[in-house]
């Protein structure tokens, strides 16, 4: 995806749609921006999952025909949301698995953890439009905090 094309999709976005999360412009060509907003922590997560996919394809194309389940665990915040969206990506890849929606639920201790349900859809390309391929999550720009009671993240995706 060209500079352009994700500023096009970012204006096109808010013209249409208030979401909490909006697309940032990129540095470079092979990569692209997502910053989300959210009240809670546990919808920051599920917010940027469903970001995540619509980087990925149009989400009136993705269903909730399926459902996953799985849980982890991180020394911290930080830790847990980049663990969280490079697994997103594990499923993309290795499953064919798209976002639709997830519920969240995290749990601090001596460590903190997440446990999700994901409801998606297999990747269609006769039934959906795809656009980017997310192959990484990057360290650069990257940052999750609560400011002014309400949560923000921002994260670079390789593309």
């Amino acid at each position: 995806m060209t500079l352009k094309n994700a500023a096009c999709v970012k204006a096109a976005f808010f013209l249409f749609f208030s979401m909490p999360y909006e697309f940032t412009d990129s540095k470079t060509n092979a990569d692209i921006g997502l910053l989300v907003t959210a009240d809670g922590v546990e919808e920051l997560f599920a917010e940027a999952a469903v970001g995540m996919t619509e980087i990925m394809a149009d989400l009136d194309g993705v269903l909730e025909k399926r459902q996953l389940s799985f849980e982890l665990k991180g020394d911290d915040l930080e830790e847990l949301f980049y663990s969280w969206l490079s697994d997103l990506v594990y499923y993309k890849d290795v499953e064919g698995f798209l976002v639709k929606r997830c519920e969240v639920e995290i749990k601090r201790n001596k460590t903190i953890s997440l446990s999700a349900r994901l409801f998606g859809d297999d990747i269609d390309p006769q039934r959906q439009t795809l656009k980017a391929d997310i192959k990484a999550i990057t360290y650069y720009g990257f940052r999750i905090e609560q400011k002014e009671g309400q949560w923000q993240a921002e994260v670079v995706f390789d593309l």
